[in-house]
């Protein structure tokens, strides 16, 4: 047994998910120890001096969940990026086969290995971020060889990373180029027994120029019968109606939202579907931010992700989304942290998220005591250590 010493202790706790003014209600003390045993919180008691090994943290909260990334991929993009500040819009560089089309022919290519390698890294500077646990999607293979690829290597580098990824099914990112949109559809439900031995998760880029619902609605309705949770990338780039389906089909989540109307915040406001909002990739894009406002007001339940990616948004850094969530998309800190943490996790299908006697010991120290500094001095690493399965990194002793 062990104990954190924290000055200040900020979590969310109770049962996920969080809805509209459920999102601020965030438990705070100070001067407590917090137990950790066996992976586990055993008791959290105001501080006495014990002869049990303790750290000391100015502040502690629930390590970071990011709900959508698209790990693994391989090949950078840095000509786009380029293209993209001259004028070309993303829809543009996806057109001339660019963007995800890019970076398919990069992941074809590589090795599993090769996948797992680069990737691994990655996951390190996540950790030292913060970060406990990841979402990650394949769709950078566009076939079930190459997407299958993917999803081995997510299960490789969980055999011997301690920040964990969820995987999730992503082959409809796009429309292969070898195959017609309904050849291809096809393929992916008769190929659904074999994706669930790698995940029970599957995604749709569901949007203009890519997947429609009615090309997915039966697929996907298909898919939850075989005992798949669904989740949507939806209405990014234009109101196709993906919401609506997701609401409809009972998704987990509804991801990016920067196109929905008033129509599809009051719906989120009354389902059991999650907002997840990447605003870095928005402002990566230079596009509108979704409305997370509206939305925590309607009653919906927001997460957070950085929907990190070689094209659209190359950003891991969570003290910059959340940066971003508190400017743009006018999110408070406590609706910040909820997000983050336990909403996010709940998405994943995770206990993460709330510290509390009972639950995962997964946990982030900070060297500040006040949380808006993490966001607020968003360029500035606040961590000292972090907590995973109860066991500890250390980075600072300061």
């Amino acid at each position: 047994m062990f104990k954190i010493h924290a000055e200040h202790l900020l979590t969310p706790i109770g049962n996920a998910p969080k809805n509209g003014k459920e999102m601020k209600k965030i438990y705070e003390d100070f001067d407590v120890d917090i137990y950790i045993e066996n992976g586990k919180i055993l008791d959290i008691k105001k501080h006495q001096t014990s002869d049990h090994f303790t750290i000391k943290a100015k502040l502690v909260t629930p390590s970071f969940v990011d709900a959508h990334t698209h790990i693994p991929f391989i090949g950078k993009r840095g000509k786009e990026f380029y293209m993209r500040s001259r004028g070309k819009t993303y829809s543009e560089i996806f057109e001339e086969g660019g963007g995800i089309y890019s970076t398919v022919k990069h992941v074809r290519s590589s090795t599993i290995g090769e996948l797992i390698a680069e990737n691994y890294k990655t996951l390190n500077h996540f950790k030292r971020l913060g970060i406990s646990h990841i979402e990650g999607k394949s769709g950078y293979g566009l076939d079930i060889a190459n997407e299958l690829k993917q999803l081995k290597a997510i299960s490789y580098i969980n055999e011997f990373s301690d920040i964990k990824i969820v995987p999730t099914f992503l082959g409809l990112h796009a429309i292969p180029f070898e195959k017609t949109k309904e050849e291809y559809i096809t393929e992916i439900k008769n190929s659904l027994d074999l994706i669930k031995m790698y995940t029970n998760t599957i995604d749709v880029f569901c949007d203009k120029g890519v997947y429609l619902p009615e090309d997915i609605e039966d697929l996907f309705n298909y898919a939850k019968l075989k005992g798949f949770r669904l989740r949507f990338h939806a209405d990014e780039i234009a109101n196709v109606g993906a919401t609506k389906l997701a609401i409809k089909l009972g998704a987990i989540s509804a991801d990016h939202l920067l196109k929905i109307g008033e129509e599809e915040i009051e719906l989120l406001g009354k389902s059991s579907t999650i907002a997840t909002l990447m605003p870095g990739t928005s402002f990566y894009l230079g596009e509108s931010f979704a409305p997370a406002r509206k939305l925590i007001d309607k009653g919906a339940a927001v997460a957070l992700g950085s929907d990190y990616n070689p094209g659209s948004c190359p950003i891991f850094s969570p003290s910059f989304i959340m940066h971003l969530a508190l400017r743009f998309l006018n999110m408070e800190p406590e609706e910040i942290l909820t997000a983050y943490t336990i909403n996010s996790s709940y998405i994943l299908n995770i206990e993460n998220g709330a510290i509390e006697p009972g639950k995962k010991c997964d946990i982030a120290i900070w060297n500040t005591n006040e949380f808006i500094d993490i966001l607020y001095m968003f360029d500035t690493n606040f961590l000292s250590a972090i907590v995973i399965d109860g066991k500890v990194t250390f980075y600072e002793n300061s």
